[in-house]
C-alpha cells in the first residue's frame, strides 16, 4: 500500500470508546482531551497528550457476539487485553467504568464532507464533521471520493488534501462518473496502492454524476475482475429528471417538489435495475440509502434468491415518511428535505 496514503485502515483496536456517561469522567482529567475551541480546526495539545498506558476497570465489554464484564488494557493505542481482574503497574492510567458500557465505536459506512456537487458544497469538513461524529460515538467514517472531471487519481489528490483536516479515523470509496480506458486503469490503481476496494455508480443526477447501463455493466465487470465491491445510487435518473421539470411547470418548488419529483417507484426500478445487471454480471452488489419499501423489497427478494445483495439503511429512511416536507412552516420542511435529498 502507498505509503503516503492518508485514509487510515479501520482497525478494530482503535475503534474502542466509552459509553455516553463513561464520558464525563474521562474529560475531568488532565491532557485527555484536546481543546478544539481554541481555534477552528486546530488542536490545542498534541498526540502525545494521550496515555500510553490505560486500563478501563470493571465496565460491561459490549462485543458484537456478547457482552460481560471483564477490564480492558490498552498500552500505546492498541487493545493488549480483555479479561477480568488484570493487574497493572502504577504508571498505568485507571478508568472506572463500573456500572458503564465499553463498547466499539461505530463506524459510518457513508457520508460526505467538504463534497462539492452543483454548484454547492457540503457544509461539514473532515474536521467539523468528524468532531460532531465523535461526540456521538462514531470513530471511523468512509467518505465518497468524487472524481475530477472524471479523473480517479485527481479526486483522490484532492480528497487527501482535504482529509489533512482529520480528527479521527477514515477511509475512502471512490465513485465512477464516466468510463475510458484510463478510468478501467485507475480503478486497478485505487485498488492496488491506495486501499480503495469499493466503487460507486450513480444512476441519478442527470447531467452532472449519473452514469448509463452500459457504464454500469463496465464498472460491474471492472469490479469483479478486481475484487471490488459495486455500489449503487439506484433511482432512474431519467424519470427524476421529468419529474423535476413537471414540478417546475406546475409552479412546485417549495420542498414537497422534491418527493413529488422522484416517487418509490423510480427507486424500486433502479434497484431491480440494478440489482439484476448484478446478477448478469456475477458479481456482489451494494445499494446505498435504500429510502423506500419498493427497493427494500427488491434486496429482499434477491437475497432469498441467493444473491449477494446488501442494502444500506439510513436514519432518515428508518424514521421518517415525506409527509413531513408538506409541513406548513417552510424551514421545518427544508430542513427534514435536505434528509431525504441523500437519496
Amino acid at each position: 500500500m502507498d505509503s503516503s496514503l492518508a485514509q487510515r485502515a479501520p482497525s478494530p483496536h482503535l475503534l474502542i470508546i466509552l459509553f455516553l456517561s463513561l464520558i464525563s469522567p474521562l474529560r475531568g482529567s488532565s491532557n485527555q482531551f484536546c481543546d478544539a475551541g481554541a481555534e477552528y480546526g486546530k488542536l490545542a495539545c498534541g498526540a502525545a497528550a494521550t496515555a500510553s498506558k490505560i486500563l478501563i476497570k470493571g465496565g460491561t465489554v459490549v462485543n458484537a457476539h456478547h457482552k460481560e464484564v471483564s477490564d480492558v488494557y490498552i498500552e500505546d493505542g492498541i487493545i493488549s487485553a480483555v479479561q477480568k481482574d488484570i493487574v497493572v503497574a502504577d504508571d498505568v492510567k485507571i478508568i472506572d467504568a463500573i456500572g458503564k458500557y465499553v463498547m466499539p465505536g461505530g463506524i459510518d459506512p457513508h457520508t460526505h464532507l467538504a463534497m462539492e456537487f452543483m454548484g454547492t458544497e457540503t457544509i461539514d469538513d473532515f474536521f467539523s464533521g468528524q468532531a460532531a461524529a465523535l461526540a456521538g460515538g462514531t470513530t471511523m467514517h468512509i467518505d465518497f471520493v468524487i472524481p475530477v472531471n472524471g479523473s480517479l487519481s485527481a479526486g483522490y489528490e484532492a480528497y487527501v488534501k482535504k482529509a489533512e483536516r482529520s480528527a479521527m479515523d477514515y477511509g475512502f470509496h471512490m465513485a465512477i462518473t464516466k468510463w475510458d480506458d484510463t478510468v478501467s486503469r485507475e480503478m486497478e490503481v485505487m485498488v492496488k496502492e491506495k486501499g480503495i476496494n469499493s466503487f460507486k455508480f450513480f444512476m441519478a443526477y442527470k447531467g452532472s454524476l449519473m452514469i448509463s447501463d452500459e457504464l454500469l455493466l463496465e464498472g460491474f465487470k471492472k469490479c469483479k475482475s478486481l475484487g471490488a465491491l459495486a455500489m449503487v445510487h439506484a433511482e432512474n435518473g431519467d424519470a427524476v429528471f421529468e419529474g423535476q421539470k413537471r414540478m417546475i411547470e406546475l409552479g412546485i418548488t417549495g420542498p414537497e417538489g422534491h418527493a413529488l419529483s422522484r416517487p418509490p417507484a423510480l427507486e424500486g426500478e433502479a434497484t431491480s435495475r440494478a440489482i439484476r445487471l448484478a446478477g448478469f454480471v456475477n458479481t456482489p452488489l451494494y445499494v446505498v440509502h435504500v429510502m423506500s419499501i419498493d427497493a427494500m423489497e427488491e434486496i429482499a427478494k434477491a437475497r432469498k434468491s441467493g444473491q449477494k445483495v446488501i442494502g444500506e439503511p439510513v436514519v432518515s429512511g428508518l424514521e421518517l415518511d415525506d409527509s413531513i416536507l408538506w409541513d406548513s412552516d417552510f424551514h421545518t420542511a427544508a430542513k427534514q428535505e435536505l434528509s431525504f435529498f441523500q437519496k
